[in-house]
């Protein structure tokens, strides 16, 4: 086998921590249609990417953010502008705050947990549909009944929480 001298060899470059990260970062994502980076690699519960780093997992949004952008400001999250967990693309990401997240994400009607879906409710679809078509059982009983406040009938009643349940035509006690 014929040796080739040393100098022939391509040069070694040195390659920057950041710049390894990216790599890795792209080695893990594809291209989507609307431009988004989505991450193929192992993601948590919510569609969130997952990244190792030295036995730190870390969200890979916010690694991409620090790696392309820069350092995250202090008690801020990064936030998706394509409502895409998986996409680790810098130009659709953004620091803010958590109500700017809830906001937007109020905004863009991506919220649908109401009623029976949210964990801490005391009542169901059923007890509410009671409670709208009853307006001759007081408030206080109501609440007792049921164990939640009278103000929380009220807010039933005027459409304020619960307003995705219609009432029964007629309720003839219970």
């Amino acid at each position: 086998m014929r040796e080739i001298p040393f100098n022939q060899y391509v040069p070694f470059e040195k390659v920057s921590a950041n710049d390894l990260l990216k790599a890795k970062l792209f080695h893990q994502c594809r291209l989507g249609e609307s431009g988004c980076w989505l991450w193929i690699g192992a993601t948590n519960g919510k569609g969130y990417g997952m990244f190792n780093m030295v036995n730190n997992t870390r969200l890979t949004h916010r690694v991409s953010y620090e790696v392309f952008v820069g350092p995250i400001p202090e008690g801020l999250h990064i936030l998706h502008a394509c409502d895409t967990p998986s996409c680790i693309n810098p130009a659709h990401l953004r620091p803010g705050t958590v109500k700017e997240n809830m906001a937007d994400r109020d905004s863009r009607k991506r919220r649908d947990v109401r009623g029976e879906q949210i964990g801490t409710s005391r009542l169901t679809e059923d007890d509410v549909k009671f409670i709208k078509s009853s307006p001759n059982i007081s408030q206080k009983v109501l609440a007792e009944k049921y164990g939640v406040s009278s103000t929380h009938i009220w807010r039933i009643r005027t459409g304020q929480s619960w307003a995705h349940i219609v009432a029964l035509e007629t309720v003839n006690g219970r």
